[in-house]
């Protein structure tokens, strides 16, 4: 095999990434040579066997020993797909997961038609945005209170032409500011981690922002928050679902009468949903 080609790069990326004890070396080595040249997976494969530009070949291989120092994936490709939407993601904003897709689905079927949807903790708008997009009929309120995840949403929100949406800076420990529309629906992926249990995480969840991971001693400073300030806000028969950590929906069921603990799709308890009557 010649050293000169994507596959003999492929193959390289992957064995520095094994060596490194990255946790999907193959699939990170091909996304990223993928990004590094600007190529879909079909055209990479049918180029597997053709010459590597230079410039092709320093980019791949600079972004390879960013994975291997433990750099997100993520934050190396600059975006990521959630509910088939490309969303920016950079440094200092929380990685949108799989799993939380379930708060969209959950929205969509729950809504009725135009109604508002409120998206607390938003970080890059993967959530409130991804409702919008599937469901034009409504109207939904992004908040965000950190400058960098704020930044990242609103360029979502632009990228993905979304007209339905507005973004609002605040801290949501203080509730909504005055002026919006009542809501009939909120959605919130709030900081759960244990401040005790953050030096604990992996090393590569650690690169993700503090703020977007560390819910107070117990975890759920933020879901007091959301019982308090925001919950009572809802529409007569509006809806609030939660992600949680896996060993806290019954915490955060407790804080409310008739919640409702739904598994993610492995089977996890991970969220909670509560109706406002």
């Amino acid at each position: 095999m010649r050293n000169d080609t994507y596959r003999a790069l492929l193959r390289m990326g992957e064995a520095a990434l094994d060596a490194a004890d990255a946790q999907d070396a193959a699939f990170d080595a091909r996304c990223l040579l993928e990004n590094a040249a600007g190529l879909s997976r079909t055209r990479l494969i049918l180029a597997y066997d053709a010459d590597v530009p230079d410039d092709v070949r320093t980019r791949y291989l600079h972004e390879i020993g960013r994975r291997a120092a433990g750099e997100p994936l993520q934050y190396i490709l600059g975006e990521w797909d959630f509910c088939g939407f490309a969303f920016s993601v950079c440094p200092g904003v929380l990685i949108p997961r799989p799993e939380t897709e379930f708060l969209v689905e959950k929205a969509v079927s729950l809504l009725p038609r135009n109604a508002v949807l409120y998206d607390v903790c938003a970080g890059t708008g993967c959530i409130g945005l991804s409702a919008a997009l599937r469901r034009p009929d409504i109207q939904v309120c992004l908040f965000e209170k950190y400058p960098t995840p704020f930044s990242c949403l609103t360029e979502n929100i632009r990228a993905n032409s979304a007209q339905n949406v507005h973004a609002v800076l605040c801290d949501m420990l203080h509730g909504a500011p005055e002026g919006l529309p009542v809501p009939d629906g909120i959605v919130s992926n709030p900081p759960y981690i244990r401040t005790g249990d953050m030096a604990a995480l992996q090393p590569e969840v650690q690169r993700e922002p503090r703020e977007a991971l560390d819910g107070g001693a117990d975890g759920l400073t933020f879901y007091r928050a959301l019982r308090k300030k925001w919950f009572p806000q809802l529409r007569t028969g509006g809806f609030l679902s939660m992600e949680c950590g896996e060993d806290q929906p019954s915490e955060v069921a407790s804080m409310f009468d008739r919640a409702q603990i739904e598994p993610d799709y492995t089977g996890v308890p991970r969220f909670v949903t509560v109706f406002h009557f």
